[in-house]
């Protein structure tokens, strides 16, 4: 049986082999998209779908006659209508888990780099400043305040992989850490030496606010100006998540007026706006180009996975990231009975 795979965008990172595809009968063909209707007119007749931030609707998954996988090539997947696809029995995964510790490890650094203001220092020696006895500019205008990190308090929004990578890399500093997860029981919290609160006690006592969660329409400016008011003036903001988490707005506002100490992110909300974005006029702000995803391991990893889940579903068996498990006794209502 032969089948079609088609992947929707033109990225870079994810090249694929024809060759690998031909032997295990898939056809590869890549037809980048944006519209709806230039999906359905790529994508009707295609087994395999590969995807990232394309609207694939309920319009969309409605006119898809063969589609058996959606594969979303990154982590965020809202962009596809996980509820029509599971009504039409077609399964969606994503690259879960490739890039959990690479993630992990930039917030840890983001979090030191605050503690220890390692930006600000490195910007002010190439300005040709240095701390000197004779000359105190660093240490009476840009040092103070800077605490350990040693006994400071860590909170955790989301309770994620990405976040239970990093409690033992903040447990390594000796830092208190705290979590809210509406969606992990506090037990499983728990296992991990991690405090289950609410978001209020987050947002109160915390040093270093770090978001990890996995983003949905109601947590859009979960972070905004009455959050950031709560929060001790001595405290960061750190988001390795998504954009959407955060009101940039606010976030300014809070940053000017001194209600928390700083911020350091790997993502905003529209990435297209810089270099003109306000935050990059403030000194107390770090802001990484949305890669904290990246390793050369990582990398390999998001490179395979696609044809991985693919080849899977082409033997019979499920996919190994299967996001909408519930989907399966309508796929195989649809498709048959999957080996595994």
């Amino acid at each position: 049986m032969s089948y079609k795979a088609v992947m929707l965008v033109a990225n870079p990172m994810i090249p694929h082999d024809e060759a690998d595809y031909r032997k295990i009968g898939v056809e590869f063909i890549a037809r980048p998209c944006q519209a709806e209707d230039e999906i359905i007119d790529a994508a009707r007749d295609a087994d395999f779908i590969l995807t990232f931030k394309k609207p694939v609707t309920r319009k969309v998954v409605g006119q898809l006659e063969r589609c058996r996988l959606i594969y979303n090539i990154g982590t965020g997947y809202e962009t596809i209508d996980m509820a029509a696809a599971t009504e039409h029995g077609i399964c969606v995964s994503y690259p879960e888990a490739y890039c959990s510790e690479e993630v992990a490890e930039h917030a840890m650094t983001l979090v030191l780099a605050c503690a220890r203001k390692l930006v600000r220092l490195d910007r002010a020696v190439r300005e040709g400043k240095w701390e000197s006895y004779e000359k105190r500019e660093i240490r009476f205008n840009i040092l103070p305040p800077m605490l350990p990190i040693k006994g400071k308090t860590l909170g955790l929004i989301g309770f994620g992989r990405i976040a239970r990578n990093l409690v033992p890399k903040a447990k390594g500093f000796e830092m208190r850490v705290l979590a809210f997860d509406p969606y992990v029981p506090a037990s499983v919290v728990a296992g991990y030496g991690v405090e289950a609160v609410t978001l209020d006690y987050l947002i109160e006592n915390s040093d270093f606010v770090s978001v990890h969660a996995a983003f949905t329409s109601d947590a859009r400016h979960m972070l905004g100006a009455e959050q950031f008011q709560r929060m001790k003036p001595t405290a960061y903001v750190i988001n390795c998540a998504r954009g959407e988490f955060i009101d940039e707005a606010a976030l300014y506002q809070a940053l000017s007026r001194g209600e928390i100490a700083g911020a350091a992110l790997d993502v905003i909300q529209e990435e297209k706006m810089l270099p003109d974005h306000p935050l990059l006029k403030l000194d107390n702000v770090i802001i990484t180009p949305h890669t904290a995803y990246y390793s050369e391991e990582s990398l390999a990893r998001m490179r395979r996975r696609p044809f991985e889940e693919i080849e899977r579903m082409v033997n019979g068996d499920w996919p190994q990231w299967l996001l909408n498990t519930e989907v399966k006794k309508k796929f195989e209502q649809r498709w048959g009975k999957q080996s595994a």
